[in-house]
């Protein structure tokens, strides 16, 4: 930039500068790339950014770019870094934020690498009938072949990074069956039972019944009669009635770790090593969480399993006791937010 000076004219002052150099350019390149396919995003996203002044640009194949004239946006560039964040959000995926670090005395434009976008996920649901007759088949159990993709009965409640240990173990009743005696609201942490004897902090309490049961522990009970206070919010709304039922993890058969991260609400796991016990325990401080694994069918035959996200396919198994097990790939479609994956078995 040139330096300053006056001139008059007419009687007036005026401040002139020659010189002035103003360079509007690319600040940042990126790109947006699905987490599933490894390709770019399938929808368009939009672009904010708390930087003012930024023109946001997206172009084919998930590239995304920022221009401004830099000495606007970052007048002390020669002395000063910059940081600016770019919120993204684009149908079907969840939001994401790209941060942008800008050096001291930048060559621009800032490459920075691609974001990965994450689907959101979807349900599995489908009915398990009799191929003979088409009579429903209920206490079938619909699972991952691959135990490096174990489906959850129920979603998780928190998010857990990758490496995390998650160990395989299976569940045993015990004390006597109870049952709610108030509606017990999803993201409320406390319920209210016909019978808290023999309950503890430590113990843990599984509520519904097999084809939605979810586990969880026990932080205190009373002072109130019947009432059971646990560790974690519910993600489930159980209604008066529900049964509950004091159940006791057994020792770990296995453990591996989280080869992707979870995400509260995801429904299947990514992990390092294969699992194949009839629960799992996510070990993970305060956030630690108990599961049963592997989708029920009810009464009428249809099961579900929620939260699926993060896998190009799944080898589904469905199986009951005197039937052939079943065997059907799945490639789930995110743009859908149910797939219907029907059973016929066999004797």
């Amino acid at each position: 930039m040139g330096v300053g000076y006056q001139i008059e004219a007419d009687g007036l002052l005026y401040r002139v500068v020659d010189d002035v150099a103003i360079a509007y350019q690319a600040i940042f390149t990126s790109a947006l790339v699905d987490e599933t396919t490894g390709g770019p995003i399938v929808s368009v996203p939009l672009l904010s950014a708390d930087l003012p002044k930024l023109s946001l640009r997206v172009a084919d194949g998930g590239l995304i770019a920022g221009a401004a004239y830099v000495e606007q946006v970052f007048p002390k560039l020669s002395t000063a870094p910059y940081t600016f964040h770019v919120a993204i959000t684009a149908a079907e995926y969840d939001d994401a934020t790209l941060t942008v670090n800008v050096p001291i005395a930048a060559t621009f434009p800032v490459q920075e690498t691609p974001v990965v976008m994450r689907r959101k996920p979807v349900r599995l649901q489908g009915r398990v009938v009799k191929a003979s007759d088409r009579s429903p088949l209920s206490g079938a159990v619909v699972s991952s072949k691959n135990g490096k993709t174990p489906l959850l009965r129920d979603p998780v409640r928190f998010r857990h990074a990758a490496g995390v240990t998650v160990s395989s173990l299976s569940f045993a009743a015990t004390g006597p069956a109870r049952k709610l005696t108030v509606e017990a609201l999803s993201s409320a942490d406390r319920v209210v039972l016909d019978s808290t004897a023999g309950l503890a902090s430590g113990n843990h309490l599984q509520i519904g019944d097999a084809v939605g049961a979810e586990i969880y522990e026990v932080s205190g009970v009373g002072p109130d009669p019947g009432l059971v206070v646990l560790t974690s919010a519910l993600t489930t709304t159980f209604a008066v009635g529900a049964p509950a039922q004091q159940v006791t993890p057994s020792a770990p058969s296995a453990a591996t770790t989280l080869a992707r991260s979870s995400d509260a609400g995801d429904g299947v796991l990514t992990l390092v090593a294969a699992l194949s016990d009839k629960g799992i325990v996510i070990t993970d401080g305060p956030t630690t969480e108990y599961h049963w694994l592997s989708a029920i069918s009810a009464a009428t035959g249809y099961y579900r399993a929620d939260g699926i996200a993060g896998v190009k396919s799944l080898e589904l198994l469905c199986s009951a006791a005197g039937f052939t097990t079943g065997d059907q790939p799945w490639f789930p479609q995110y743009s859908d937010s149910v797939n219907v994956v029907d059973f016929r078995l066999r004797p």
